[in-house]
């Protein structure tokens, strides 16, 4: 888990459940593989469940500060993407505890490594090699940097996608697995994850699907262009990685018809939300988590449909005492699909709030929710804030290739669902 962070300890001073002997002797083969180099050591620290524990604790700190997560609970529960009062710290450290065996820390360069059994034989050799695969991307590839939080989630998820698209690849190379096996291996890897282990039973459905999809969706969008061109294509990606879920999903709109997200700026919200209204969450929620959103409340095939035709959103929230209101304004491709977002979210909301007062408007290809409001405070804000609200399509040019793009054709179904 790239968002982790480890101590910076010195050399280890216990045992391992991973030999360090293996780690060595996976550098070199994991370098000749993906035809990178290790540019530096790669120390590693030993530690045992309690002590990765408190990593993990200290990076959710780091990255929300003391009340960011429950900030954070409060708008989404509001607008229906986990249960309302969902403690979101205890979810997060409950996922981290049942998933994460080892991990390289982006931030410190370290490689931490459990103390206890985490596994045998190929199983572990993937692991190490994955996590040593971090390595090299931190190493060779400036844009990894990037992977901290900001108030773009669907833009960090997607460059997330190929950190660990690439590093579970490579892992399974490792072991030698060969074009077809990593052909299914998203297909493969998407289905499994679909039924999460026990350990994780408390964590909200949103959640889960978030954590996960890097890793297969990841797989699914760089295997063809792996198979087409190598790792140096692979390679590639990293100089102009996507920037949104959208262009993972759709793998066209990276390669061939390239459709770079349209960035959402609000203007002045102090007509909707006064002095004595707070912000508690500022952000992008993207094709994908949209499409999340929407399986909370509706069928699949209905929820894959509202989110399609995704072109870029920004989503703000206030509280007031125990109050908490939101503004979602959104970009489509097309009139009709704003129109079918429009449509959705109606339903969406009758569904999760019966009877609760919600303005929703489509204008052109552009929509605008707003909740937790009165009506008239609405009625006398809405003209200002559709006025003032701004929209604007992110520079995006395409890596170049050593080899002939991958057609769409070269992409499982599954990635899109």
């Amino acid at each position: 888990m790239l968002l982790l962070c480890g101590c910076a300890s010195a050399a280890p001073t216990q045992r391992a459940a991973i030999d360090i002997a293996l780690v060595e002797e996976i550098k070199p083969r994991l370098a000749a593989l993906r035809g990178l180099a290790f540019k530096a050591p790669v120390p590693i620290d030993i530690k045992s469940r309690s002590e990765m524990q408190a990593d993990f604790v200290r990076q959710l700190a780091e990255d929300y500060g003391d009340d960011g997560l429950a900030k954070l609970s409060l708008a989404y529960g509001k607008l229906g993407l986990i249960p309302e009062k969902i403690d979101l710290k205890k979810a997060l450290l409950e996922f981290y505890s049942a998933e994460v065996v080892a991990y390289y820390d982006v931030r410190t360069k370290r490689l931490v490594l459990p103390d206890r059994a985490a596994g045998a034989g190929e199983e572990i050799q993937v692991v190490v090699a994955h996590e040593l695969t971090h390595a090299l991307q931190a190493q060779h590839f400036p844009v990894v940097e990037r992977l901290t939080k900001t108030s773009d989630d669907d833009g960090d998820i997607a460059l997330q996608s190929i950190v660990e698209g690439d590093a579970t690849l490579s892992g399974y190379a490792y072991i030698g697995a060969g074009a077809k096996e990593l052909a299914v291996l998203g297909p493969a890897l998407q289905a499994d994850m679909g039924n999460p282990p026990a350990g994780v039973k408390d964590v909200p459905q949103a959640l889960i699907e978030e954590m996960f999809f890097p890793y297969y969706a990841g797989v699914g969008f760089l295997a063809p262009i792996l198979a087409g061109g190598g790792w140096t294509d692979v390679d590639a990606v990293y100089a102009a990685p996507p920037l949104s879920t959208e262009q993972i999903l759709h793998p066209e709109k990276y390669f061939t018809d390239p459709d770079p997200p349209t960035r959402i700026d609000f203007g002045d919200l102090a007509a909707l939300f006064p002095a004595d209204w707070k912000e508690i969450e500022s952000n992008v929620l993207g094709e994908f988590m949209t499409r999340v959103l929407f399986e909370q409340h509706l069928p699949k095939d209905d929820a894959r449909t509202a989110a399609e035709g995704w072109d870029g959103d920004r989503f703000v929230a206030y509280a007031r005492g125990a109050e908490v209101a939101f503004v979602w304004a959104s970009a489509w491709d097309s009139q009709s699909d704003a129109e079918e977002f429009i449509e959705a979210y109606r339903r969406l909301a009758a569904k999760r709030s019966p009877g609760t007062y919600a303005y929703v408007e489509r204008r052109g290809p552009q929509a605008l929710v707003v909740e937790g409001l009165d009506r008239a405070r609405v009625a006398g804000a809405v003209e200002k804030v559709w006025r003032e609200l701004k929209a604007k399509e992110e520079p995006f040019t395409p890596p170049r290739f050593g080899a002939a793009k991958p057609t769409p054709a070269a992409w499982p179904d599954s990635l899109s669902r």
